[in-house]
């Protein structure tokens, strides 16, 4: 019976079987489980620590007059200790259950997570380094079953060791008087994350990151910021009204007072989130030369992003609050979101020499060329440059901004957050068409060109003008070509100065569109006249 549900297993998705196998040793079955059930006992030691001894009628100087846990009058979380007739002290055990269940749970995502994400990037790496990982491309499974397989077989480790710690956290969350309701969105809203990382964290690897450890250092610094946000959050947070996951209003909608719309909302974000990186791994995983997302794939990602980021922003302000301000916070997501943009769909220097020559060998055998349009191929092909689809990103981004823009109320107010969109759009532009063109150089150095050219563009215009002391209502026009143009128009400029700012984009952005025009066609002659030798040869 066993053989044969071993077997089902492995025909199920061999991949599973095979990490299950290599890892689920005797030897690292004793170690997990002893090291865990060790670790439980320590909690527990420490917990049991903190509650005050039974009070002695001859030394009572020597014990406690204050704990966290004791039911007399106090404040600042520490309460007057009572005790019995026997001496014992009057405790606060629900309190007290209740920490151990707080810290399992703050502690179960870290270790999944470090541990997860360390075992999975390092594996693919070793898996790279011997040359296994083409063996595995081979194999007639396909990319999902096999990447399935390492998701769920490599942290089989960390999996047995959250597992083991589930019962201690189910009898805390008892002792604490939790819901079920509220025990299992813990762990629903820790599988969407560990999914999230670990998807994030097959990508690293297949972007060429073979180092374990600088994803868990990641994953230990982000965690810990988060915790210390989450704690600075909770102490500040006096409303009655409890806060699940910190949500508050998303299209007008308090998700964040009711535990459902709470963990609906985060299985919603972290779900999509892992679908859309989870594509870019399988694309990496079949082809490592292809882009990571395709076109279409881009503008369906773009959609989904800008309507949950502008979920936040439709809300209730106080009259007082200026929304322009809203916009900048908006803006600069926005500008983080098209940069990994960019880097996600600008097609290489190979892929662009492919597509340049298949154009030309297009015009030679029909002409005449002017009756048939490149646009179809610059919205959807693969290979062509990504400058027409991150205007079409773009695009879909200011159709989803713009009624909530008109909505502010004050014409000016809107105006200016119109020209806002207008040059950042041209701008981002401008970034698309540098990194393109950085892209196609012949330099093997090409991603880092692309990175550091990027960088001084977006950031070395804003600190220049800083340094020289050239602040927006000195120097307003150098501001609107900078990505701190928000902060010249929020000083109030004229029409003339900000059509004469967009202008000049567009001007920039035409010659560099020219130059890498230019580039493109004369390597497509290049690499056809190479091919038609060859031919003849």
């Amino acid at each position: 019976m066993t053989l044969n549900w071993l077997e089902r297993f492995s025909d199920w998705n061999p991949q599973i079987f095979r990490e299950l196998k290599g890892r689920l040793k005797r030897r690292n079955l004793i170690l997990t489980i002893t090291a865990t059930l060790t670790a439980q006992l320590l909690v527990l030691m420490y917990f049991w620590n903190l509650i005050p001894p039974p009070r002695s009628t001859d030394k009572p100087y020597l014990y406690p007059s204050h704990s966290a846990y004791c039911t007399g009058k106090g404040s600042y979380g520490y309460f007057e200790c009572l005790y019995d007739a026997l001496g014992h002290p009057l405790l606060d055990w629900q309190h007290w259950w209740f920490d151990i269940f707080q810290a399992l749970s703050w502690t179960l995502p870290f270790v999944l997570l470090i541990a997860g994400v360390y075992m999975l990037i390092s594996d693919l790496g070793k898996e790279e380094r011997r040359g296994t990982l083409n063996f595995i491309r081979l194999s007639p499974q396909t990319s999902h079953n096999i990447l399935l397989g390492k998701v769920l077989g490599v942290p089989a480790i960390p999996y047995l060791a959250a597992a083991l710690t589930v019962p201690l956290h189910l009898l805390a969350a008892i002792g604490a008087q939790v819901s079920i309701a509220e025990v299992f969105s813990i762990y629903l809203v820790t599988a969407a994350v560990c999914t999230f990382f670990y998807s994030s964290a097959l990508l690293y690897a297949f972007l060429g990151g073979v180092q374990g450890w600088i994803g868990a250092v990641v994953i230990w610094f982000g965690y810990s910021i988060f915790f210390q946000l989450w704690q600075t959050y909770s102490s500040f947070n006096h409303s009655s009204e409890q806060r699940y996951l910190g949500l508050g209003e998303w299209f007008h909608l308090w998700i964040g007072t009711n535990l459902g719309f709470a963990v609906a909302f985060a299985l919603l974000t972290l779900g999509t989130g892992s679908y859309w990186i989870w594509q870019a791994v399988n694309r990496r995983f079949r082809n490592p030369n292809v882009t990571l997302l395709n076109k279409r794939q881009s503008y369906q990602m773009t959609l989904c992003f800008e309507v949950w980021l502008i979920g936040f922003f439709v809300r209730d302000i106080p009259e007082y609050y200026r929304p322009f301000n809203e916009l900048i916070v908006l803006g600069f997501c926005n500008l983080l979101w098209f940069i990994v943009l960019i880097a996600t769909i600008t097609p290489q220097r190979q892929m662009l020499l492919d597509w340049a020559r298949y154009r030309r060998e297009r015009v030679t055998r029909t002409q005449p060329f002017w009756r048939r349009s490149m646009m179809p191929d610059l919205l959807w092909g693969e290979k062509s440059p990504a400058l027409v689809a991150i205007a079409l990103n773009l695009l879909i981004a200011m159709v989803v901004v713009t009624p909530w823009i008109l909505g502010w109320g004050e014409a000016g107010d809107s105006i200016s957050g119109l020209a806002t969109i207008a040059l950042g759009s041209t701008f981002i532009l401008i970034c698309a068409v540098i990194a393109q063109l950085m892209m196609f150089m012949k330099s093997p150095r090409r991603v880092a060109w692309a990175v550091g050219l990027l960088a001084i563009v977006i950031i070395l215009p804003p600190v220049v003008l800083c340094i020289l002391q050239l602040y927006p209502d000195k120097a307003p026009l150098a501001w609107l070509f900078s990505i701190g143009a928000f902060a010249a128009l929020q000083s109030g400029l004229s029409t003339t100065a900000v059509l004469t700012a967009f202008l000049g984009h567009l001007g920039i952005l035409s010659l560099l569109s020219l130059r890498l025009t230019q580039q493109l066609r004369r390597a497509g002659e290049s690499e056809l006249k190479a091919l038609m030798a060859a031919g003849r040869g």
